[in-house]
């Protein structure tokens, strides 16, 4: 009885990964098919909505609406302003906040929607601007249409084609092609699309400049290079991150002088109390031991990622931000990585 039960819960299995390499070799072909229903109006529909310069409504209702919501959330991340708007909604009170110049995208599986429909009869009617429909071919939805593009009329993937699958694939699938040739018609870069993501990972990788979050100011270990040791002590445990910065007498970067040069120094018993910083730094270094102060360093302009993948390179923990050769901050990998780089 317990190997029959394993030998039925292993078909089981098979049959589960059957039906579900079936199902998506099923969508596979939803896409193949979907690609063949491209034509000129998907060309004109991006031209129009490049042109837009006010808002472009997305509507639909079921899950043709989940997918206009997406839709409208996808475009206006790409650089298209877009809103969407529930059709029932828009016919009780919210087609006022329809501007006119808007464009509509209306999304309907079958396209016999009578919400709508209605909808988009009422935004022509008052809007005057043009309705792209999105639906199967020959729906009563695209004859309200100025720019019909279609999904393909095929069985969705559940054994009684009643749930929503293939036809919200191809839909969504349709919408974000869409959207980002939209972007590139407009001649919209990596950078611009990150104007729309400020938070994101994106848009701190291509925006934040290593001078919004380097150490400055008065939180800076800074010295001259003259300083006696306890000066350059004192600085380097008042300012709390473990180094401080030295300058010649014309503000320029000479070097970093850490806690951890200052400890070798007392292990080999040298009497650093008696020391200038100078001598310190000059003591506490072997020829190679630190990467010259050329590769260790940045401008306050030079983008942040670039800061973390230097030091990910040179195996290196900071970077001295300069200025006119003259340090103006210091940038740590924690601060990096701490900001989600």
């Amino acid at each position: 009885l317990w190997i029959q039960l394993q030998t039925n819960d292993k078909n089981l299995v098979n049959i589960s990964i059957k039906s579900a390499q079936r199902m998506l070799s099923t969508y596979a072909r939803a896409m193949e098919e979907t690609q063949l229903l491209l034509d000129n109006n998907f060309i004109t529909a991006v031209e129009t909505i490049s042109a837009l310069k006010s808002m472009l409504i997305v509507t639909g209702l079921g899950k043709s609406g989940l997918v206009g919501q997406k839709a409208a959330a996808t475009l206006s991340s790409t650089g298209t302003p877009a809103s969407f708007v529930h059709p029932v909604e828009a016919l009780h009170g919210d087609l006022g906040v329809v501007a006119k110049g808007s464009a509509m995208i209306a999304i309907s599986k079958g396209g016999g929607n009578e919400e709508t429909i209605e909808f988009a009869r009422q935004f022509r009617a008052v809007v005057g601007g043009p309705v792209i429909t999105l639906t199967e071919p020959n729906s009563r939805l695209e004859e309200l249409s100025d720019l019909a593009l279609h999904i393909p009329k095929l069985p969705e993937i559940d054994e009684w084609d009643l749930a929503p699958t293939t036809s919200t694939m191809t839909s969504m699938a349709m919408l974000d092609v869409l959207a980002i040739c939209v972007q590139q018609n407009k001649g919209l870069s990596a950078a611009d699309f990150a104007q729309f993501h400020p938070s994101g990972t994106l848009g701190k990788r291509l925006l934040l400049e290593v001078k919004d979050l380097m150490i400055a100011g008065e939180n800076l270990p800074l010295k001259s290079a003259s300083q006696p040791f306890a000066e350059v002590i004192y600085e380097i445990s008042s300012k709390g991150i473990g180094m401080v910065l030295l300058t010649q007498d014309n503000g320029d970067l000479m070097g970093v002088l850490t806690d951890g040069d200052i400890r070798r120094l007392i292990e080999r018993g040298e009497n650093v109390t008696q020391m200038t910083a100078l001598e310190c730094i000059q003591a506490s270094r072997r020829e190679n031991d630190l990467p010259p102060v050329d590769r260790a360093s940045a401008n306050p302009h030079t983008k942040a990622i670039e800061c973390l993948e230097r030091m990910q390179r040179d195996q290196i923990t900071s970077l001295v931000i300069l200025e006119n050769k003259k340090p103006i901050g210091i940038v740590r990998m924690q601060d990096l990585v701490a900001a989600g780089l």
